[in-house]
């Protein structure tokens, strides 16, 4: 048998394995960013996030979230919205957990990418939040935060 008769089959049978994957798997590319905003804690125990910043793959974004607290563990769970400076948005489920303190809450979340609009349509990841939340209420009422994120994303426009 000749090699190109078994190179031709064997490369067909790679490249249908790759194709297989779904595209969104094979480009997952980093994903990250900064933000400030602030949060608001509406009983039952409900926190509001609403804030701003700047991240790989959004520009300038907003981005909110609803969670539902248990003051028993420290914990939280909810979802959120982060929209790009073009309107597209990503959706994400949250679960969190906080170190409390006398000042400020120390806060992790990890953000698992459930979807979006536009350009993040079929988006998958995930990525992890750390933020900080001041105790002491604002004039307004609400808490300042401001933090960070890291992760991966499936490259935007890919998961069409």
């Amino acid at each position: 048998m000749k090699r190109h008769n078994i190179y031709l089959p064997m490369a067909a049978m790679i490249l249908s394995a790759a194709l297989a994957l779904p595209a969104a798997a094979q480009n997952q590319v980093p994903f990250k960013g900064t933000f400030q905003g602030n949060d608001t804690v509406i009983p039952p125990p409900t926190l509001t996030t609403a804030a701003t910043g700047i991240g790989t793959h959004l520009g300038k974004f907003s981005f909110t979230q609803e969670l539902t607290l248990n003051f028993a563990n420290f914990t939280d769970a909810g979802s959120a919205q982060w929209i790009a400076a073009n309107g597209d948005i990503i959706y994400t489920t949250v679960v969190g957990s906080a170190i409390p303190g006398d000042v400020v809450f120390t806060i992790t979340e990890i953000h698992i990418i459930t979807g979006g609009t536009g350009r993040f349509a079929g988006a998958q990841g995930s990525f992890t939040v750390h933020r900080t939340h001041v105790v002491a209420p604002s004039d307004d009422g609400t808490h300042i935060t401001f933090g960070s994120f890291e992760g991966t994303i499936s490259s935007p426009g890919t998961a069409h």
